[in-house]
């Protein structure tokens, strides 16, 4: 593995794609498990990535000097293959940015159900039911949760095409195997 194929891509090596919510990895490659983590751990050293490479665990991202608030990670987990090593994981925020993204939609839900817990009960006393209307700010409120989710993977798409790069130049695959 020299280090040419594990250098910084230049944005115009990037090609934007619709974004998925933590798009998923998964394919096979030749070689063996072993193979593939030494391959990963000398192309970290090489590209000047942040990452490590725990058991059969693998995790990456931009160098620190380079990382902003919605730049993304590879989490990957190698395993055996009768073909040789299946690699399979996710691409996503970091984990503190998933935190909050999963309690702002647990917050705006448990809202929601209160709104409706309450109307239920203004609807059983012959009340107004004013508290319907939290009901479609909830569902606004859970629109922009998901909406700030793909902004944020958008802003991080470049980081996250090289972080692919990075991977299949490491693993001698083609540019397109991770999708990304």
């Amino acid at each position: 593995m020299d280090a040419a194929a594990c250098t910084r891509y230049s944005s115009s090596d990037v090609r934007m794609r619709r974004p998925h919510v933590r798009p998923k990895i998964e394919f096979v490659v030749a070689l063996a498990p072993k193979e593939v983590l030494a391959r990963l751990k000398s192309c970290l050293k090489a590209a000047g990535c942040k990452g490590s490479v725990l058991g059969s665990c693998v995790e990456l991202t931009v160098e620190a000097e380079r990382q902003d608030f919605w730049s993304p990670q590879i989490s990957l987990q190698v395993d055996t293959h009768e073909e040789g090593t299946l690699v399979y994981g996710r691409i996503g925020p970091q984990p503190q940015v998933w935190t909050l993204l999963v309690a702002m939609y647990a917050i705006v839900g448990i809202t929601s159900i209160f709104a409706m817990l309450f109307a239920f009960s203004q609807w059983l006393l012959n009340e107004p039911l004013w508290a319907l209307w939290a009901l479609p700010l909830g569902f606004g409120l859970a629109a922009m949760v998901y909406g700030t989710a793909y902004i944020g993977q958008r802003l991080g798409a470049e980081q996250s095409h090289e972080l692919a790069l990075l991977v299949t130049h490491a693993l001698d695959l083609p540019d397109d195997t991770l999708g990304v």
